[in-house]
């Protein structure tokens, strides 16, 4: 196919790989519609590049094997990338050091094919390359269809994660034009109408070619055109065609002589004719597209035949198990389904692929009605799990509940006991509490006195629901508890796994209360024991902890630590419930800290991906709060949902965030009354619990004659006082800019004030500060004249400085737009307002300058 109106992306590209050739490595997003020219596209790349070039493909006939790209690219990185019994993590940290040090220095082209099909663990492994590439000697470019991507599926929440990758960049090639057109039909020497031509095929090159290579004329569809072509093929090669359709996007070409009564001489006049092509040791159709339409006319019967033949060849030839159970259930062959499904979720399950795996042990369920009881429960069970590690939540409780019902009828009681606590766990994820706590304790009941590790398990799951509800003294009973079970199991149990559960709740009630050398140790000591035992949720849950009880506490430096390095952990092992957890506390992080842009798109990107309840509330209100101080919206809608939301989870930790935001937007729109009567309304949820940071957020708008009683955290306690002054302070000494202006305003006092309207204005916080000023009126006093973000050594508004922190990040214009809620044009005026304005030419020069401006 022709290369038509691709000279300003095909620059672009080769610009990049120029980059990548100095050490600055990028990662490419070429997008657009099936047909559109990708392939044509990168292999006019590749046929100019002076590099070391590989291909790798993603599957769409089946469900896809883990890391199939991968394999294909192989035999063009160096031996031992892939090692045998290596982990993932293991073969991803070779990938990446292969395309750091490529051989002679050579930089490295690699091209992953139709992502849009992409396993779960190929999309972690352009994950992992997305944020560490700008250190390599590689340009990898990932080619996908928008079209087949919805909101939540693995490739959107990839191309959200990765768009602030500093070495990640986007080509979106677009149809042709009508000129397009007509040049392409110029070079296939058919005169038609340019005009009439581009209306039908929409300007798609692939629908234009197949149009004019059918007759000349113009057919209602592509498919008829490739069924046209196929039509004039004679038997053999019509056979030979429907063979390799159904054995999948590639089909190896000795397998297709075995199969072929005519061996390979059958393929001749298919790929004489173009419909077929060969690459290295397989044949592929020229595009899938033209596959499809071949599948699809396939007779019924004969198809069945055909994916026998396949299954069985491919049997003898140990192909991968998710290929296996493709044409097992093609073939109508119950046995071989079950079979190779459930060795395919395994894999995908030890690779970190649990949208496969759950999509294999959707397929083996859907076969094994005949399965023993004790069998189908396991595989209900098993696919409940990935279910849960997906965010899948209420189809995990569901499937977790068949599990336990035929448990039941079978008079497992330690099973069904365990799966009541695993139907807490569930619920409260799904922000259902008092569903949590009454699994809970019917999970006790039926374990008690087992003395199983499934005991223990239990009681450490009563110990995590007395801790998420803030209460010391029940989660150190609970946890006492759990630890003599422990003691009284022999070793090698699984002991180990409810130990380090055990201490991450008793370590996060003691930091949550106040004792944070003990709680810290605690934690640490479990985060260590699951990272030993590669008992990777366990871990993710330390993280968890460790980031959430610092980001409540304040204590910056330690959040962002421990959240940073729990984003990586949970990311490279695709442990999706935690990571949007993680994402979802660093969004308050970047609230807390007044970095506006960051805290909107973390908030975004968890919203985006489908969190679960636990995960949702907190960007819910980091969102709703920015647009009530910035006066870009009054966040009633989020509000409304977060009360809702936090009243079914009934946790101090949810109901006294939401109330407090609540307060807030209430003072910010001048109803101090309002403001109280919220916190009064919230108090009684959170005025028993053992956190003095949850307690004060609350106490803070109480009216005044109300006693707090209880201890408050530091600045919250000169709040009260009506010590208004050292509470600024304070609040400045926690690094919180927003609650510093906040103390200063509330106090009243017209001096205050004015130093409370001034960090508003410089903060970008408009509404905040018409409050502010508003009071200052009221008093008769001078009102500071409103000022314009020029502290920036280039005079850029408050919003151009969000901008360019997104440029700095490497976001596109696209990105831009999406994560400050503004039109696609509004975001390339900032941007270009930005270049004027800072006297530098490029995005290029202003990342290098690291957003300051500077170019040095």
């Amino acid at each position: 196919m022709a290369l038509l109106e691709r000279d300003e992306q095909l620059r672009a590209a080769t610009g990049y790989l120029d980059e990548a050739a100095t050490g600055h490595g990028r990662l490419v997003f070429v997008g657009g519609e099936a047909g559109v020219g990708k392939t044509t596209f990168v292999e006019a790349l590749a046929a100019r590049a002076d590099a070391h070039v590989g291909y790798g493909w993603c599957d769409g006939s089946a469900t896809p094997p883990p890391l199939g790209p991968l394999v294909d690219l192989l035999p063009d990185l160096p031996d031992g990338t892939w090692p045998e019994d290596a982990t993932r993590s293991q073969v991803f940290t070779n990938v990446l050091a292969a395309l750091r040090d490529p051989p002679d220095g050579t930089p490295y082209l690699l091209v992953v094919e139709d992502a849009h099909w992409a396993d779960e663990a190929t999309l972690d492994l352009v994950r992992h390359l997305a944020r560490r590439i700008h250190g390599c000697r590689a340009l990898v470019v990932v080619s996908y269809r928008p079209e087949d991507t919805v909101v939540g599926d693995g490739l959107r929440v990839l191309l959200g994660d990765t768009a602030s990758a500093t070495g990640t960049r986007r080509i979106d090639l677009s149809p042709l034009t009508s000129d397009g057109v007509a040049k392409l039909a110029a070079e296939h020497g058919a005169v038609v109408g340019a005009a009439e031509l581009h209306a039908v095929t929409g300007g798609n090159p692939f629908f234009v070619t197949e149009a004019l290579a059918a007759s000349g004329g113009l057919p209602p569809t592509v498919r008829d055109a490739v069924l046209a072509r196929v039509a004039r093929l004679d038997e053999a090669g019509q056979r030979a065609l429907e063979l390799v359709a159904l054995a999948g996007s590639r089909a190896e070409a000795d397998l297709v002589a075995d199969l072929l009564p005519a061996g390979l001489a059958a393929l001749d006049e298919p790929l004489a004719r173009g419909l077929l092509r060969r690459s290295g040791g397989d044949v592929l159709f020229r595009h899938e597209l033209a596959r499809l339409a071949v599948v699809d006319e396939v007779p019924a019967g004969r198809a069945v035949h055909l994916h026998r033949r396949l299954l069985a060849a491919l049997v003898g030839r140990g192909a991968d198990p998710a290929r296996l159970a493709h044409h097992a259930e093609a073939a109508g062959d119950r046995a071989a389904v079950l079979e190779h499904a459930r060795a395919a979720a395994a894999a995908a399950a030890t690779l970190g692929a649990h949208r496969e795996a759950s999509r294999q042990y959707e397929r083996a369920l859907a076969h094994a009605s005949d399965l023993p009881p004790a069998d189908r429960a396991q595989l209900l069970w098993d696919l409940g799990y990935e279910y849960y590690l997906t965010s899948r939540i209420e189809e995990s409780i569901e499937t977790v509940a068949l599990a336990r019902s035929l448990w039941d009828e079978l008079g497992d009681s330690v099973r069904v006991g365990d799966a009541w606590r695993c139907g807490s766990r569930l619920h409260w994820f799904a922000g259902r509490n008092d569903e949590a706590r009454a699994y809970a304790a019917r999970a006790v009941d039926l374990l008690d006195r087992t003395g199983t590790v499934e005991e223990a398990m239990a009681l450490s799951n009563r110990t995590q629901l007395s801790m998420l509800s803030t209460h010391l003294a029940s989660t150190r009973e609970w946890g006492g508890r759990t630890l003599a079970a422990l003691d009284a199991l022999p070793p090698g149990t699984g002991s180990e796994e409810v130990r380090v559960h055990a201490l991450n709740n008793l370590g996060t009630i003691e930091v949550t209360a106040g004792e944070l050398h003990a709680g810290q140790q605690m934690l640490q000591e479990s985060l260590d024991g699951a990272r030993s035992a590669n008992l990777q949720e366990h871990a993710a849950r330390a993280y968890c902890n460790l980031g959430s009880t610092a980001v409540v506490q304040r204590r910056h430096a330690d959040a962002r630590r421990w959240l940073e390095e729990g984003i990586v952990y949970c990311t490279d092992r695709d442990l999706d419930s935690w990571t949007s957890y993680l994402l979802a506390l660093r969004s308050r992080l970047h609230l807390d800290r007044w970095e506006e842009a960051e805290a909107r798109a973390d908030a975004a990107a968890v919203m985006r991906g489908g969190a679960s309840a636990v995960g949702y509330l907190e960007p819910l209100l980091v969102t709703a709060l920015l647009d009530v101080r910035t006066g870009a919206g009054d966040g009633s809608e989020s509000f409304a949902r977060a009360v809702e939301m936090s009243e079914g989870m009934q946790e101090a930790q949810r109901v006294g965030p939401t109330a407090a935001a609540r307060s807030e937007a209430a003072w910010i729109a001048g109803d101090r009354e309002a403001a109280e009567r919220i916190a009064e309304e919230a108090w009684p949820h959170v005025r028993d619990v053992d956190c003095p940071w949850h307690r004060g957020q609350v106490a803070t708008w109480l009216p005044a004659d109300v006693d707090a009683g209880l201890p408050l955290s530091p600045p919250y306690v000169l709040e009260r006082a009506g010590r208004w002054a050292e509470a600024a302070a304070c609040w400045e000494r926690l690094e919180s800019p927003f609650e510093q202006g906040l103390a200063l305003a509330r106090s009243g006092e017209a001096e205050l004030l004015a130093d409370a309207v001034r960090i508003f204005d410089r903060l970008g916080a408009t509404a905040a500060g018409a409050r502010a000023r508003a009071m200052l009126q009221a008093l008769g006093a001078a009102v500071p004249r409103a000022t314009r973000a020029s502290a920036h050594p280039h005079g850029l508004t408050p919003r151009e400085q969000e901008v360019l922190r997104l440029v700095v990040r490497g976001l596109g214009d696209a990105a831009i737009a999406e994560t400050l809620v503004i039109s696609r044009r509004t975001a390339e005026h900032h941007v270009a307002s930005i270049l004027a304005k800072v006297g530098v030419r490029s995005r290029r020069e202003l990342e290098m300058g690291g957003g300051d401006g500077s170019s040095g």
